[in-house]
C-alpha cells in the first residue's frame, strides 16, 4: 500500500504528458514502436535503399504523422485522408506538367536535348565521369528551363495550393490531406520545369515509402494488441467515470482552484471520449457488446457529466459568491471608514473602474445579507450530512459502473471469464442499483425534513429574516442538482445492468453503417479520436446554424425570424454577391490561403532560375519550401507553434541524430546492425514524445523524429549509395538541415507578419461578441416562449439548438484563448480576461438553459408567479438587459470602452420586484404578495423547480453584471458623469 501511494505521489509530480504508465499505454507504444522500427530497418537494407533512394526514411515519417495508436477504422480514415491528398496533387500535377510541356515546341525541345548531349560528351571526355551522373547534374542545374513551361506550371499549381489551404482552414480533418498534397505539389513545382520530357512518376519516390509506412501501421494495428472502437469507447467511458469521482468528492471542498482543475480534467477527458462514439457504426469487433449497445451509453454518460458538472458549478458559484460579497463588504467598510476621496490631494485621488456599479452592489449586499451569512452558513449542517450520504451513494454507483465496463472490456475471443465471476459482478450491480434507489428516496425525505426543521418555523410569521429566503433557495437548488446527479448515475447503471446479462457471451459484431464515414468526413465539427495532427485554432468564423432543420417547422421559422430580425430595405442581389465575394476572399481563411501562395512562390522561385536551380536541388531546398508552407498559421498562436516548435524540434532531433549516428557507426561508414540497434533504443523515446505531448506541440515533437531520421539516413546514403546532391555525413547533414529550417521559418515569418499579422485575439473577441449576440437571441426567444400554451415542444425547438450551438462554440474557444499568451497583440484583451468572459458566457448560457427547462416543466401559475416577482416580463427590465448585452457585444467587437453609467447592476431589478415595492402593470408588487413561502411547499415538486428557476434568473442577471465589470476592467469607462451627478445630489 505504501509503495502504491509513493508511485501515485511520484506521478502527480510529473508533467502531465509524462504521466503515462498504464498497461494500455505501454501496449500502444509497443505497437507503434514495432511499425516504426521495421520502417527504420528498411533504410539499411541495400536492395530497398537502391530502389527507394534516400527518401526511404519517409516511411517512418508517415508513422510518426499518423501512428497506429488507435483503432482500425480510425487508422484507415487517417490513411485515406493522406492518399486523398496524394492522389489529388498527383493527378493535378500530371495534368499541369502535360499542359506545361506542351507549350514548348517540339523542335526547341529537340534542340535543347541535342545541345545537352554534346555537353555531356564533352564533360565525359574531360572528367571521365559517368554520362548518367553528368546528365542528372545538367538537368537539375536548369539546362532545360523554359519560361513558358515555368509560368504555366506556377499558374496551374498555385491555385491548387490556394484551394487546398482553404480546405484545411475550413475543415480541420483535411489537415493531413493538405500536408501531403502540399508535399507532392511542391515536387511538381520545383522539379517539373527542369524535366526534359513528361514524367508522370515524379512524386513516386515519396509515394512508395508513404504507402509502405501506411501498410506497416495497418499491419501492426491488426497484429499487435488490436483495438476496436467498442473497446476504445468503453475505456473512454471508464476514464470519464474515474475523473468524475474526485469532482464529486470535492462537492464539499472550498478550494476553487482544486474545483477548477477537477472540472477541466473531466471536460478534457469527455472531449476525448465524445468523438469515439462517431466510429462505432464502422466498427468490426469480437466481444460481448456491439456498437449499438455501446452507443446506447452516449446519452446517459453525457447526462451524468452534465449533472455532476452542474452540481460542481453550483458549489463553485456559491463559494465565488461568498468571496464577492466579502469583497463588496470590505469595499463598503473602506469607503465608510477611510478618508473621503474629495479631501485628498489631486495627485492622491484614485479612480477604480466600475466603482459606480460596485458601490450599488455593495449597498444591495449590505441590505440583503447578514454580516456572518455565507453559502455554507445557509446550507444547514444537518442538510450537509444528508448531502454527504447522497455523494457516497453516487460514488459507489460510479465505482460499480467502472468495474462493470472494465469487466466487459477484458473479454475477447482469446480470453473469457467464468460464469461465476460474471454472476458475482451482476449481483453487485443489482445490489448497488437497489442501494442507489433507496439513497435517492432517503435523500429527498431527509432533505424535506431538514428544510422543514431548519426553515419551517421562521417562515410562518409575517416577519421573516432576510437570509431565510436565500437559504431556502440554496438548499432547494442543491437538492435539485444532487437529485439530478443521483438520477443520472442510476440511469447509467440501469443501462449497464440491462446489457450485462449478455456480457458472458463473446461473438463477432459487424459494421452497422458504412455510409456514416461520408457524413463524418463532410461534417466540420466531427472529430476523430486521437487524430491530432497539429496546432490549429479551431475557431470557425461563424457558428454553425441548424437552418435546415429549423425551417421545416413553424417554431423553427419563428426562431430564425427572431434571430435575424427584420430588414426593411434588403440589399440588391448584385451588391450582396460582390460583398459576399469580397468577404470570402478577405476572411481569415482567404488571407491564410493567399499567404500560402505567396510563401510558396517566394521560396520555390529559386528552384526554377537557371542560376540557382542546381543550388536549390543540391541543398535540398524542397524541405525549406515544406517548412515555410507548414509553418504558416491561420492566426498568430498557430504560427508560433508551427514555426518555433518545429525549429526547436529540429535542433533537438538533429542532436539526437548525431548521437545515434556516431554511436552506431563511430568513425566508420555506418554499420547497418549498429544503426538498427540504436534506432530501436531511440524510437520509443521519440514515440513517447509524439503521442503524449499536448496537441499544440505535436509539430515540434514530430520534427524531432524527422530530423533524427534525416541525419542517419542521409549519412548512411552518402557512405553506401552516393548520389548527386548528397548533403554529407553526420554534422554536415545536421547544420544543413537546421539552415533549411531557419530559411523556411524566416520566409514564413515575413509572410505571416507583413503587412499585418492575423491576430487571434481580435478573432476570439469577435467570436465572443457573436456569442453574446446569440445569448441576446436566446434571452429574447426564452421570453417570447414563456407564456406559450405548449411550452415543452416550443422550448425544445427554440432553446436546444441555440444552447448546443453556444456550448460547442464556447468549448471550441478554450484552446485558442489559452494559446493567446504566445501572441503579440495590440488588443487590450489578454488570455486571462477573455477566458473570464468565456466562462461568464458559458454561465449565462447554462442559466438560460435552466430557465428554458423551467418554462417547459413549470405549470402556468408558477411561471406567472416567477415573472411577477422578478419582473422578468417587464418591458423596462427587458430593455435594460438587452441594452447591457448589446453594449457588451459592441465593446468586445470594437474595443471601445463602455459608458460609466449603465442600468447595472441588473440584479437590482429582480430584488426591487421581490423585496421593494415597484409598479408592475399598475399594481404594487413585492415579496410578500408574490413569493409566499410555507413549510408545506417543501414537499411540492413544482415549488422546488420554481426556486431553481428563480435562482437561475438571479444568477443570469449577476453573470451579466459580472460581464460588464470584466469588460470595464480591461477597456475602462467612457462618458464619465457619476461624479458630476454626485455633486448635484
Amino acid at each position: 500500500m505504501a509503495g502504491l501511494e509513493a508511485t501515485q505521489k511520484f506521478q502527480r509530480r510529473l508533467a502531465p504528458f509524462l504521466n503515462h504508465f498504464s498497461v494500455r499505454e505501454f501496449k500502444t507504444i509497443f505497437r507503434c514502436w514495432v511499425a516504426a522500427w521495421v520502417a527504420c530497418i528498411l533504410m539499411f537494407i541495400q536492395p530497398v535503399l537502391s530502389d527507394f533512394g534516400a527518401d526511404v526514411f519517409f516511411a517512418c515519417v508517415v508513422l510518426f504523422i499518423i501512428p497506429p495508436s488507435g483503432g482500425l477504422f480510425e487508422y484507415i480514415l487517417g490513411a485515406i485522408s493522406i492518399f486523398v491528398g496524394i492522389c489529388l496533387a498527383w493527378a493535378w500535377g500530371v495534368i499541369t506538367l502535360k499542359a506545361a510541356l506542351a507549350a514548348r515546341p517540339g523542335a526547341e525541345t529537340q534542340a535543347l536535348l541535342m545541345s545537352m548531349q554534346e555537353a555531356i560528351s564533352i564533360q565525359v571526355q574531360n572528367t571521365g565521369e559517368s554520362p548518367g551522373i553528368i546528365s542528372q547534374r545538367l538537368i537539375f542545374d536548369g539546362w532545360m528551363l523554359d519560361t513558358r513551361v515555368t509560368v504555366i506550371i506556377y499558374c496551374m499549381l498555385c491555385p491548387f495550393i490556394y484551394f487546398m489551404a482553404r480546405l484545411r482552414a475550413a475543415n480541420q480533418k483535411a489537415t493531413l490531406t493538405f500536408v501531403f498534397a502540399t508535399i507532392i505539389t511542391g515536387s511538381f513545382l520545383c522539379f517539373g520545369p527542369l524535366l526534359p520530357s513528361f514524367d508522370g512518376t515524379l512524386p513516386l519516390p515519396l509515394v512508395k515509402p508513404a504507402a509502405v509506412g501506411v501498410g506497416l501501421g495497418l499491419a501492426c494495428t491488426l497484429l499487435f494488441f488490436p483495438q476496436t472502437a467498442v473497446g476504445i469507447t468503453l475505456e473512454g467511458i471508464s476514464d470519464v467515470v474515474e475523473d468524475l469521482k474526485p469532482l464529486l468528492r470535492s462537492s464539499t471542498n472550498t478550494n476553487i482552484e482544486h474545483l477548477g482543475k477537477c472540472q477541466a480534467k473531466v471536460v478534457h477527458t469527455y472531449q476525448k471520449l465524445e468523438p469515439c462514439f462517431a466510429f462505432l457504426p464502422l466498427d468490426l469487433s469480437i466481444g460481448c457488446w456491439g456498437a449499438d449497445v455501446v452507443h446506447g451509453f452516449n446519452e446517459p454518460i453525457q447526462n451524468l457529466v452534465i449533472a455532476i458538472l452542474a452540481l460542481s458549478d453550483f458549489h463553485r458559484s456559491g463559494i465565488q459568491g461568498d468571496m464577492q460579497i466579502k469583497e463588496l463588504r470590505d469595499q463598503l467598510v473602506d469607503s465608510s471608514d477611510g478618508e473621503p476621496d474629495e479631501e485628498k490631494p489631486d495627485h492622491q485621488k484614485s479612480r477604480e473602474v466600475g466603482a459606480h456599479q460596485r458601490a450599488q452592489l455593495a449597498a444591495i449586499v449590505s441590505a440583503l445579507y447578514e454580516e456572518d451569512s455565507s453559502f455554507f452558513d445557509e446550507l444547514a449542517p444537518k442538510l450537509r450530512g444528508t448531502a454527504l450520504t447522497a455523494v457516497q451513494g453516487c460514488l459507489e454507483g460510479l465505482t460499480v459502473i467502472q468495474e462493470s465496463l472494465q469487466f466487459v472490456g477484458r473479454q475477447h475471443w482469446y480470453h473469457t471469464v467464468s460464469s461465476a465471476e460474471h454472476d458475482q459482478v451482476s449481483q453487485r450491480i443489482q445490489s448497488v442499483l437497489g442501494t442507489l434507489r433507496e439513497t435517492h428516496i432517503t435523500f429527498l425525505r431527509h432533505m424535506t425534513e431538514g428544510l422543514e426543521e431548519t426553515y419551517g418555523p421562521s417562515l410562518g410569521g409575517d416577519e421573516r429574516p432576510k437570509h431565510n429566503l436565500s437559504g431556502v433557495i440554496i438548499s432547494i437548488g442543491f437538492q435539485e442538482h444532487m437529485v439530478n446527479a443521483l438520477t443520472s448515475t442510476e440511469i447509467l447503471l440501469q443501462q449497464v445492468s440491462k446489457h450485462f446479462s449478455f456480457a458472458s457471451r463473446v461473438r463477432p459484431w459487424w459494421p452497422t453503417s458504412i455510409k456514416y464515414a461520408v457524413a463524418w468526413a463532410l461534417e466540420k465539427r466531427a472529430k476523430a479520436p486521437t487524430m491530432r495532427s497539429g496546432a490549429t485554432s479551431e475557431t470557425p468564423d461563424r457558428p454553425e446554424r441548424t437552418k435546415a432543420t429549423m425551417t421545416t417547422t413553424h417554431e423553427g421559422k419563428r426562431v430564425l425570424q427572431a434571430r435575424h430580425g427584420y430588414r426593411p430595405r434588403p440589399r440588391h442581389p448584385v451588391g450582396k454577391a460582390v460583398i459576399g465575394l469580397y468577404h470570402w476572399l478577405t476572411c481569415d481563411a482567404g488571407l491564410y490561403a493567399l499567404r500560402m501562395v505567396i510563401v510558396t512562390i517566394a521560396v520555390s522561385i529559386t528552384a526554377v532560375l537557371p542560376s540557382t536551380a542546381g543550388f536549390f536541388y543540391r541543398e535540398k531546398g524542397l524541405w525549406a519550401l515544406i517548412t515555410a508552407q507548414l509553418g504558416l498559421g491561420i492566426y498568430m498562436p498557430d504560427f508560433t507553434f508551427s514555426t518555433f516548435g518545429p525549429a526547436a524540434g529540429t535542433v533537438a532531433g538533429g542532436l539526437l541524430g548525431l548521437l545515434g549516428w556516431y554511436m552506431g557507426s563511430g568513425g566508420g561508414p555506418g554499420n547497418p546492425y549498429g544503426l538498427s540497434a540504436i534506432c530501436a533504443v531511440f524510437l520509443p523515446i521519440l514515440l513517447w514524445v509524439r503521442l503524449h505531448v499536448p496537441p499544440d506541440h505535436i509539430p515540434g515533437g514530430t520534427l524531432i523524429a524527422v530530423t533524427f531520421l534525416l541525419v542517419i539516413i542521409y549519412s548512411y546514403v552518402d557512405t553506401h549509395n552516393p548520389t548527386y546532391g548528397d548533403p554529407g555525413v553526420g554534422y554536415n547533414v545536421f547544420w544543413r538541415r537546421v539552415l533549411l529550417i531557419l530559411i523556411g521559418s524566416g520566409a514564413a515569418t515575413i509572410v505571416q507578419i507583413f503587412p499585418r499579422p492575423p491576430s487571434a485575439t481580435h478573432h476570439v473577441c469577435k467570436s465572443l461578441s457573436r456569442s453574446v449576440r446569440t445569448l441576446s437571441d436566446y434571452y429574447a426567444l426564452l421570453l417570447s416562449s414563456w407564456s406559450e400554451p405548449n411550452p415543452d415542444g416550443y422550448a425544445r425547438a427554440l432553446g436546444e439548438p441555440i444552447w448546443m450551438e453556444l456550448t460547442q462554440a464556447l468549448h471550441t474557444l478554450t484552446d485558442p484563448i489559452s494559446n493567446l499568451r504566445f501572441e503579440f497583440s495590440s488588443s487590450r484583451f489578454d488570455s486571462i480576461s477573455l477566458e473570464q468572459i468565456r466562462q461568464i458566457c458559458h454561465a449565462i448560457n447554462n442559466n438560460l438553459a435552466s430557465l428554458r427547462k423551467a418554462s417547459a416543466t413549470l405549470p402556468h401559475p408558477y411561471r406567472d408567479q416567477l415573472a411577477h416577482m422578478t419582473g422578468m416580463l417587464d418591458q423596462r427590465c427587458i430593455g435594460e438587459v438587452m441594452a447591457v448585452l448589446g453594449i457588451a457585444e459592441q465593446a468586445l467587437r470594437t474595443g471601445d470602452a463602455p459608458p460609466e453609467i449603465l442600468p447595472t447592476p441588473l440584479v437590482r431589478q429582480a430584488l426591487e420586484f421581490q423585496f421593494g415595492p415597484t409598479r408592475h402593470n399598475g399594481e404594487t408588487a413585492g415579496c410578500g404578495g408574490n413569493f409566499v413561502v410555507s413549510a408545506e411547499m417543501f414537499k411540492d415538486k413544482d415549488y422546488c423547480q420554481l426556486c431553481v428557476a428563480l435562482a437561475a434568473y438571479i444568477r443570469f442577471l449577476t453573470a451579466v453584471d459580472e460581464l460588464v465589470l470584466v469588460i470595464k476592467g480591461v477597456l475602462g469607462e467612457a462618458h464619465l458623469v457619476a461624479e458630476a451627478l454626485a455633486d448635484l445630489v
